[in-house]
């Protein structure tokens, strides 16, 4: 706690400056020493609390000797301290409550600081009043302003009331054409519903006709895909029916040529008998005129094969385009 009274100025010091400013004593020293030697005045016990209290006392412990120094005083002078306003206890035991009002005060130095206090408390109550005072009428010209300021809005209010109220007229008018738009739209949306669900059962069955043709079209690649086997089977067989009719004609042009040749040559025979026979004959007879010798057959060339070594006409079925052409 910082000292009560600073650093090197004692409490005596300031107990006896206060001294000579309440007595106007030139020694102030010898005042307090003639107080103290016989029974000292209640004020210079204040004096003393006030001033020669210890730098570390609290309220509460010169409250404390406060009313023990009343109540000694009350026992020795068998009235209240003056100036003293607090309770009297004598013993441990209240003697008397504590004063709160100036008719309460038997004599009149604690009559007059009472009153002073309370002239001080209405002097402060009145200040308060003045500065509340003039808030308020602060407060009331702003209201006057605002006052004001309101009957121009009220004014305003009251055109556009009524512009509010043409406003509504309009607005019931367009709630009451919107009302008949939202009934349409309902029963636009209802129609609507039940042709979104007459497109979804043409969609069902839309979709089982899609799945059926699916079906039909996977059974026709099957059918295809097997057709395409038979077919390169069939072809597989008529190449090798080809081959064999080739190589059986091939096999007949061979006997043929052959018998041709051994019809050249029995030609030729007779050819040479009718010579020997006709020899014969001259020789026997006249001989008759030389016959011009028969002209040799000339050797045919070999047929070829397959027409040339290719398919005939009756193969044309089998040609590859007609395999290509078969399913366009």
């Amino acid at each position: 706690m910082e000292s009560r009274h600073g650093k090197e100025y004692g409490s005596m010091r300031r107990l006896a400056d206060k001294v000579q400013e309440a007595t106007e004593s030139p020694d102030p020293y010898k005042t307090i020493a003639r107080q103290l030697d016989g029974r000292p005045r209640w004020q210079l016990v204040e004096w003393v609390l006030d001033h020669c209290a210890p730098d570390d006392a609290e309220e509460s412990w010169r409250e404390h000797q406060v009313e023990r120094l009343a109540g000694i005083y009350y026992s020795v002078h068998q009235e209240r301290p003056p100036r003293y306003a607090g309770r009297l206890i004598v013993n441990g035991a209240t003697v008397e409550d504590a004063i709160s009002s100036p008719e309460e005060a038997r004599d009149p130095t604690t009559r007059v600081l009472l009153l002073q206090e309370e002239l001080a408390r209405l002097q402060d109550s009145f200040e308060r009043g003045e500065e509340l005072s003039a808030r308020l009428r602060d407060q009331a010209a702003s209201l006057q302003g605002q006052l004001d300021s309101l009957q121009k809005d009220y004014s305003t209010l009251e055109s556009a009331h009524d512009l509010i109220r043409q406003t509504k007229q309009e607005l019931d008018g367009l709630v009451a054409t919107l009302q008949e738009r939202v009934r349409t739209a309902e029963e636009t949306a209802e129609s609507l519903e039940r042709r979104v669900r007459n497109a979804h059962e043409e969609a069902n069955f839309s979709q089982a006709a899609l799945e059926q043709k699916k079906r039909e079209y996977e059974e026709l690649e099957q059918r295809e895909s097997r057709t395409r086997v038979d077919l390169a089977e069939a072809r597989d067989i008529a190449d090798e029916r080809y081959h064999e009719l080739d190589r059986y004609r091939q096999e007949s042009d061979e006997a043929q040529q052959r018998l041709r040749n051994q019809i050249i040559s029995l030609e030729r025979d007779i050819i040479e008998l009718h010579e020997r026979l006709r020899g014969l004959d001259s020789r026997t007879s006249n001989p008759p005129p030389s016959s011009p010798r028969p002209p040799v057959a000339d050797t045919q060339k070999p047929r070829q094969s397959g027409h040339g070594g290719q398919r005939g006409p009756e193969y044309d079925w089998m040609r590859d385009d007609g395999d290509q052409n078969l399913f366009r």
